[in-house]
């Protein structure tokens, strides 16, 4: 049974930034994330890849209104594999970029289902088999995942999440997002942008609806 300091569940940004600082005081420490890579959703599918694409979005509109700047432009097309294989390059970055403060502050990390088991323990199960980890400290950061409508479940192909709607093969003619919320209001935003008919379900009055009106 492997023992440390710190043991933390989730490597997104509250998981690894902890871990990070933690191995810079010289804390044996260890983190388990379910996924094959460092980040967590912010990384792989939420802040950051959402804002490649918003960012693609914002020049593709300026493109589009040249004329109103004094630019003559033609011929404008978008090659989408392209915009995804730079969305995918820049998160790739960031992510080997996690890996080497790992690396540089002696942080270990494994892949795995990491489950609290009471003060001090966790379990990683991974491919059938189950270990077991102590640390004076535990620091639960698992993150969240998208909650599917009753009776409707993704299929990742019409019924999409905010993780299958980053990988879609072409861009869509429309798009019905439901949920005004940040996350549906920034994809309804790029989508549109790339000429995609969105229509935003929102069961409050007013979009964005947790924010300052």
């Amino acid at each position: 049974m492997a023992k440390y300091d710190v043991a933390i569940i989730g490597s997104g940004p509250g998981g690894y930034v902890a871990a990070i600082r933690a191995g810079e005081l010289g804390l044996k420490t260890m983190v388990v994330e379910k996924d094959p890579f460092l980040g967590g959703t912010c990384l792989h599918v939420g802040c950051i890849p959402t804002k490649v694409l918003l960012h693609h979005a914002d020049i593709y509109d300026h493109i589009k209104n040249g004329a109103e700047l004094g630019f003559e432009i033609s011929g404008l097309k978008i090659n989408w594999a392209n915009v995804l294989a730079r969305k995918d390059k820049i998160v790739t970055k960031h992510a080997k970029g996690i890996e080497f403060l790992f690396k540089k502050n002696k942080v270990e990390w494994v892949q795995g289902w990491g489950r609290y088991e009471g003060p001090g323990k966790i379990s990683v199960e991974k491919d059938g088999k189950k270990t077991t980890i102590e640390a004076a400290n535990v620091l639960l950061v698992s993150g969240s995942e998208a909650k599917s409508l009753p009776g409707i479940e993704p299929d990742h192909k019409t019924i999409l999440t905010n993780r299958s709607i980053l990988e879609l093969p072409e861009i869509p003619k429309s798009l019905i997002v439901v949920g005004a919320g940040a996350v549906g209001v920034e994809f309804a935003s790029v989508y549109n942008s790339f000429g995609t008919q969105v229509t935003i379900l929102e069961a409050l009055p007013r979009a964005v609806p947790l924010e300052d009106e």
